[in-house]
């Protein structure tokens, strides 16, 4: 089986998935009997590929390496933007990759809603599409017979939504509660040692986990997507980042955590969606942490969450200082379940 994609975002998932796609060729065809053809990549700045034919995934990797840009990559270099880089495309299958705009989603929804409409399946890590319009997109793909998967939107690659999809079938989740954003965990773990928060923060851009502007990790609003993905796939919540009772750690102070310490629990940043009656509430907050819960030994970059079902209890998941590869793997696998369903014919 050949699966031809378009790639519309090439930044550092892009990349790194690129190269997970190289390292697994051999391994995908002798095991999967999968051969995956990448027809089209668009980035924002550095230019744009679009073929007929599979473009060279090294040779692409190693354009942006040396140059920084993709604009000398040969005829294959297109001056088309996204939405009309799909438009014109033989691939199968979109993998949205752009940066996540945190106030509407866009332009990421509209990216994933035109893959659709064009009959592609569509893989994403962008959060925004799944927190402002999971319910459009899951009818567009239903009633055009194609699959949406999005398992890289929370936690990397932690098989969150695959977790409930296939194991715990008949559950109901009345409950999530999480430790969902690297940067202000680790911004909190290391003030925590004794330093202060603005060193902490550009600690956390030296890592390369930071944007330049943290504001989106600091004022919580990065976690306020997450939760509202997740609550929105497992909790049918219907809910927008904006219902989202929201505060960040901006206003974290060395007392607070030295207080905090001084009753033997820690502070952190805590995104919970609670079940109420037919409708859920979203919280993003500040929350003391004891050492008999799971969150307590979630550090630095770590993260975690705990879904609360009807049937199984409490199920917890913590994730050790991820890297890029985690998201990365989270489109591969997402890829894989993908073409599983299309050779059973489901969807």
């Amino acid at each position: 089986m050949i699966l031809r994609l378009a790639i519309i975002g090439f930044g550092n998932v892009g990349q790194e998935f690129a190269r997970l796609i190289l390292a697994k060729r051999d391994w995908l065809m002798k095991q999967k009997g999968l051969d995956i053809e990448v027809l089209a990549i668009s980035t924002r700045s550095k230019g744009s590929l679009l073929s007929k034919r599979a473009i060279d995934l090294q040779r692409a990797l190693d354009e942006l390496a040396d140059k920084g840009h993709l604009r000398g990559y040969g005829p294959e270099v297109t001056d088309k933007g996204p939405l009309e880089i799909i438009d014109n495309c033989d691939a199968d299958l979109m993998i949205e990759l752009t940066t996540l705009n945190a106030e509407d989603g866009q332009p990421a929804t509209d990216h994933i809603l035109n893959a659709l409409q064009a009959g592609m399946d569509v893989v994403t890590a962008n959060k925004g599409p799944i927190a402002y319009a999971y319910d459009k997109l899951r009818s567009v793909a239903r009633s055009r017979n194609v699959h949406l998967r999005f398992e890289g939107t929370v936690m990397d690659g932690t098989p969150i939504f695959s977790m409930v999809e296939r194991t715990l079938p008949g559950c109901q989740v009345t409950g999530i509660r999480g430790i969902l954003n690297s940067t202000s965990n680790f911004v909190l773990t290391e003030m925590s040692k004794g330093m202060s928060m603005e060193f902490a923060v550009k600690e956390a851009q030296a890592r390369g986990f930071a944007e330049a502007d943290p504001s989106m990790d600091i004022d919580g609003w990065d976690a306020a997507v997450k939760i509202t993905a997740l609550a929105n796939v497992l909790m049918a919540a219907k809910a927008t980042p904006k219902l989202v009772r929201r505060e960040g750690i901006g206003s974290v102070t060395s007392k607070d955590l030295e207080d905090a310490a001084a009753q033997g629990k820690k502070l952190k940043l805590v995104a919970s969606a609670e079940k109420d009656g037919d409708s859920v509430s979203l919280r993003v907050a500040k929350e003391l942490i004891d050492p008999s819960g799971p969150f307590w030994s979630v550090e630095g970059t770590s993260s975690a969450v705990t879904i609360r079902t009807d049937m199984m209890g409490d199920l917890s998941i913590i994730e050790t200082d991820p890297t890029v590869t985690q998201t990365a793997y989270a489109v591969f696998s997402d890829i894989l379940l993908v073409v599983e369903a299309i050779r059973a014919g489901t969807l």
